[in-house]
């Protein structure tokens, strides 16, 4: 039997049913199912999602009714409301397809294992001052805040391995 959703991404409302099947998960989006597979990697909020034998790699961070998402550079806000038990919006980031204006989406420049985090959410930081230590082919690797502002959102923890292209860090 299938589980039914209300999925709130920003202002648009979708019906989302889930359902358990011989072949695995399936999900129905407006009207059109798909076949997922989604695996977590490691203990941490990185997961592999297969969606009709397409691969995407998201981050995604739990909060009260729903879900911060990262998938890439876009950064999605989702609620989830079962039929006949509305969650409340939590006060949030507005959702943009991407980040807002002023906002900057720090990515991995490189495939590697984040060695070092040296800054946390809230965190005030300059231009020149180093973020996130990557360490690819033996060498580590400093990236540093390109100017100043301050940490929104860290999504990565050290030991985790990164690929290309990755978000890393949202500064605003």
């Amino acid at each position: 039997m299938a589980e039914k959703y209300l999925m709130r991404l920003g202002d648009a409302l979708r019906e989302v049913e889930v359902e358990e099947g011989p072949k695995g998960l399936r999900v129905r989006v407006n009207d059109r199912w798909h076949t997922i597979s989604l695996e977590q990697i490691g203990h941490t909020g990185l997961f592999s999602l297969i969606v009709d034998n397409r691969p995407y790699e998201f981050f995604t961070e739990e909060r009260s009714g729903g879900f911060d998402i990262v998938i890439g550079s876009r950064a999605y806000s989702v609620l989830l409301e079962t039929p006949g038990k509305r969650v409340a919006p939590v006060p949030a980031r507005p959702v943009a397809a991407e980040p807002e204006a002023g906002d900057w989406v720090v990515l991995s420049p490189m495939m590697g294992i984040v060695r070092e985090v040296r800054v946390s959410q809230g965190d005030t930081v300059k231009a020149g001052d180093i973020l996130v230590v990557i360490e690819a082919m033996k060498m580590n690797n400093d990236l540093k805040a390109q100017r100043a502002g301050r940490v929104q959102r860290v999504y990565v923890s050290p030991g985790e391995r990164v690929e290309e292209g990755r978000a890393l860090l949202l500064l605003a």
